[in-house]
């Protein structure tokens, strides 16, 4: 009889265990977030062409901003030792008017093509000079 007894204390610990909350299930808990720009976030070998200097290749390094949540740094932009910043929405970079430090201006566009390519638009200008350029990244 005691055996019975200590089975049937031991089953209802067990299903009592079982039926405790798992927070995984809970639909009232949140999503874990996923950060846009984390696909991006790489060294990348650019193949760009310039309307002005025809084709050249150099290495990009795209980091997160640290100041908007929502946009990327590249850096090394057009081989020009500056940074650009550009916004993220989903698989679409914009390149914002921008100042390039003491450099020029730039404003484009880009787009994730597949998880290890982008392929951008932009152009810039340098004193009067003002060029367009295509670029695919390649990531590393």
């Amino acid at each position: 009889m005691k055996k019975i007894s200590y089975l049937s204390i031991l089953f209802l610990g067990l299903v009592a265990a079982s039926c405790t909350d798992d927070k995984s299930d809970d639909p009232s808990s949140p999503e874990p977030t996923t950060d846009a720009r984390d696909k991006f976030v790489a060294y990348w070998n650019v193949n760009e062409n310039s309307a002005l200097t025809g084709p050249n290749s150099h290495t990009v390094n795209i980091v997160k901003s640290t100041t908007n949540s929502s946009e990327i740094q590249l850096n090394n932009f057009s081989g020009l030792s500056v940074s650009a910043r550009a916004s993220v929405s989903n698989n679409i970079l914009t390149i914002p008017y921008q100042q390039l430090g003491s450099v020029g201006f730039t404003q484009g566009t880009g787009t994730l093509t597949s998880a290890t390519s982008i392929s951008m638009n932009y152009t810039t200008t340098i004193g009067t000079s003002r060029d367009s350029s295509t670029a695919v990244y390649t990531k590393q």
